[in-house]
């Protein structure tokens, strides 16, 4: 009870110094229990399952001989059920389709967008997902059921029992036999309900469908049975894998607690980034590390201002260990009751956490971890104090001890670490800007791209949805496109690895791209056609099929005039064209060969040329043609900008936590600031004394402040070159380390510098020598 007192007595004569304090640790705080929040959810996707070290997913990779290769995520359940009955290693297997966005009616009304999956029972006995009504055991036996999660439930039924009711999906009616509980936010498999899968443990295994197969192993290490699968793969696709040439099929046992951080499989479900991961956590032990040195530094200032209170408590017989445990206790105290603050914020925050790093965490989170956390906090303010403790303890008075190169240098260390953030936020910010605004090589302004049905039965015919859109006058021109022509779409399934005849009769292996567009696809996007012509609606006679290709097929064939030349494949194919290469995917990835075929079927999306002003009009006539069915669309410009939205959001987080880590710094630069400028406040009053004008004054002052940023960005700009150079490198497209960049960041942390000092410095020059004087 002495020590609150005393410490409320320090606090009402240090009111500034005391509440800068609490700040710099309440906010540090604040960001270290969010981002333990969010690494905390990142580790532990799907470890709640039991049994999860033993839970694998099947993937496949087909290589060919000139060693590209196209990975899936997705499996052939006929193959893996050959697996579950030729190896006893795997207790159980389930199969979960990929793909799955459907509306659900129920009394007329509609629930759209919902993710409804085809599972086959045995997903029950892998995963954990308990039942809320229904027998867990029974469910999706029977045809034409379904299995609703909790919230889905409440969302159609409300508290009403679903149970026995009747969903409407697409024409197919389905009983609803149970409910469980909500998914929790940290698992990849995400869905809103479950229907039973088509797959009943046969079929061809050379067809891999859309499916994803999980299987649970016996034990943990799968050594054993990685070579039992690839043996038994190669004698079962002995057949199909000779008849398209020398590549080489490998199913690969991805383990469950892998799948989150691993990006490359395509028909994969977007998942979290490693990298982040580990850049979100250094910072945030950065930004505490820091505000554990403000603390140290302003503690420093404020111990300095109760010179007087230790010397005469010396001169009473306090002996230095009680001073050095007196002023522990005092650190440990403040860092409990900044802990305290810090646990009030971040509740009041969590709404705004949860917003910017897109996820659902509850309040019962924080509290979750407050206890490990606080163990945490209390380690760090010993450590903070012990330093303060230790140089007052050791002197015989505060003043003599000084901040020394030692404190010279922590701060320093924070200016280092505010200056690389602040070059890593100028860079990202460069990077996103410049792949927003980049020419793509076409025109995707004023472009809607509408989804069509994939059912026969709803599709009119190209022609009548020709003639009746292209009736409208707000549309300028139109177009039709297959799977992969709605740019930025081209990495979610399977592509072909090919395998052609080059000019030389030789074998070329590579990954192609082959979207399937009309004749007027090309000129509505703006493409260039550098060679040949375009599509016509019909070739008669033509005995082979025609193509376009893009420069990087031409390239990778080593075509110089590719016109005419026949492409070995059945039917044949021949180029009647070359377009200039255009970015139809993320920057992030280089331009793949690429061919344009005919479009032969029903096609995927239509295309429109239009003002997005004129959407009510398009959706009037959409309805008056498909009448109930969903009006699905997307305006290409903003299509292709979402394929950024995941670096904008970690723009907007490093911004947030720049800011944080320059404020702190601020509050370690106004410590020393205050430090210096109490020991010099005697030399003021002389110099003034002596004819030393306002600005000789502030100069002196501020020339220190500036020596230490000036080191601190010699120190940061090649830890931010380097670490921005290998961030910059997972870019195919990418902008460039500018000189400006760096200097921009220096001036910028050199003004924030001496704005923070300048007012203390502007003090202690403008008072009077006299006053000066006598304080000493």
């Amino acid at each position: 009870m002495k020590l609150i007192k005393n410490l409320l007595r320090i606090v009402r004569k240090n009111k500034l110094d005391s509440f800068l304090n609490m700040v710099g640790l309440s906010v540090a705080m604040v960001v270290f229990i969010f981002i333990t929040l969010y690494v905390k959810n990142e580790v532990t996707f799907d470890t709640y399952h039991p049994h999860a070290d033993c839970i694998f997913r099947v993937t496949t990779s087909l290589t060919s001989p000139a060693g590209q290769s196209s990975d899936m995520a997705l499996a052939n359940p006929p193959f893996v059920q050959i697996l579950k009955n030729e190896c006893p290693e795997i207790e159980e297997f389930a199969c979960v389709k990929a793909n799955g966005n459907y509306t659900v009616t129920f009394n007329k009304n509609e629930y759209k967008n919902l993710t409804i999956r085809a599972a086959t029972p045995s997903i029950f006995k892998l995963f954990s997902y308990p039942a809320v009504l229904g027998n867990s055991s029974e469910f999706l036996i029977a045809p034409n059921t379904i299995v609703l999660t909790e919230s889905l439930s409440k969302s159609i039924f409300g508290k009403n029992s679903p149970i026995g009711e009747k969903l409407v999906i697409g024409k197919t009616d389905y009983q609803v036999t149970g409910v469980i509980e909500d998914l929790p936010g940290n698992t990849d498999l995400q869905f809103d309900a479950l229907i039973p899968s088509d797959f009943n443990g046969t079929g061809q295994i050379f067809f891999w469908g859309d499916y994803y197969v999980y299987i649970r192993t016996i034990h943990s290490d799968v050594s054993e049975l990685n070579s039992k699968i690839e043996r038994i793969t190669d004698e079962k696709y002995a057949n199909f894998l000779k008849g398209i040439g020398r590549f080489k099929l490998v199913h690969h046992l991805q383990p469950l607690k892998n799948i989150h951080f691993e990006n490359f499989l395509l028909a994969d479900t977007p998942k979290g980034n490693k990298t982040s991961v580990y850049v979100f956590s250094m910072i945030a032990l950065l930004i505490l590390l820091v505000a554990g040195i403000n603390y140290t530094n302003l503690t420093l200032a404020q111990l300095e201002k109760r010179d007087r209170e230790f010397s005469i408590r010396k001169t009473l017989g306090c002996g230095k260990r009680w001073i050095f445990y007196h002023i522990i206790s005092e650190s440990v105290l403040n860092l409990l009751i900044a802990s305290i603050i810090s646990v009030v914020l971040a509740v009041i925050l969590l709404p705004y956490f949860n917003v910017l790093f897109a996820k659902k965490f509850a309040i019962v989170s924080i509290f979750k971890i407050a206890l490990p956390l606080l163990a945490a906090f209390i380690v760090l303010g010993i450590i903070a104090g012990t330093y303060p403790a230790f140089k007052t303890a050791k002197n015989s008075t505060i003043k003599q001890s000084g901040f020394g190169l030692f404190g010279k240098s922590l701060v320093t260390f924070q200016n280092a670490v505010a200056i690389v953030m602040i070059v890593g936020l100028f860079i990202i910010w460069n990077q996103v800007h410049f792949m927003k605004n980049a020419d793509l090589g076409f025109n995707k302004n004023q472009l809607l791209a509408i989804s069509l049905p994939s059912e026969p039965e709803k599709f009119p015919g190209k022609e009548v949805l020709r003639q009746e859109f292209s009736s409208l006058p707000e549309i300028s021109s139109l177009s039709f496109g297959g799977g992969g022509t709605l740019l930025g779409e081209t990495k979610n399934w399977m592509k072909e690895i090919m395998v052609v005849k080059d000019g030389e009769g030789n074998n070329v292996h590579f990954v192609l791209n082959q979207p399937e567009i009309d004749e007027n696809y090309i000129d509505l996007f703006g493409i260039k056609l550098l060679e040949g012509r375009n599509f016509r609606s019909a070739v008669p006679g033509s005995a082979e099929t025609p193509v376009i290709i893009n420069e990087s097929y031409a390239g990778i064939m080593g075509w110089k005039d590719p016109i005419g030349k026949i492409l070995d494949e059945t039917p044949k194919q021949k180029v009647i064209g070359v377009v200039k290469n255009f970015h139809y995917d993320a920057l992030s990835n280089p331009i793949e060969p690429l061919k344009f075929k005919l479009l032969t079927g029903n096609p995927s999306y239509l295309f429109l040329k239009t003002d997005p002003k004129n959407l009510r009009i398009i959706q009037k006539k959409w309805k008056s043609i498909f009448g109930d069915e969903p009006f699905e669309y997307q305006f290409v410009d903003q299509h292709m900008a979402s394929l950024y939205q995941k670096n904008e959001k970690e723009m907007a987080i490093f911004s947030y936590l720049t800011l944080i880590a320059m404020l702190i710094s601020c509050l370690g630069l106004y410590g020393l600031a205050s430090h210096f400028i109490i020991n010099r406040t005697k030399e003021i009053g002389i110099r003034k004394i002596n004819g030393a004008t306002i600005s000789e004054v502030l100069a002196m002052l501020n020339c220190d402040f500036v020596k230490w940023v000036v080191i601190a960005f010699v120190i940061a700009i090649p830890i931010a070159y380097y670490a921005m150079n290998k961030w910059l490198e997972s870019f195919a497209y990418k902008t460039e380390l500018s000189w400006w960049i760096f200097a921009l960041a220096g001036l910028l942390a050199l003004g924030i510098a001496l704005l923070t000092v300048s007012w203390q410095s502007w003090k202690a020059a403008t008072r009077n020598p006299v006053e000066a004087l006598r304080y000493e």
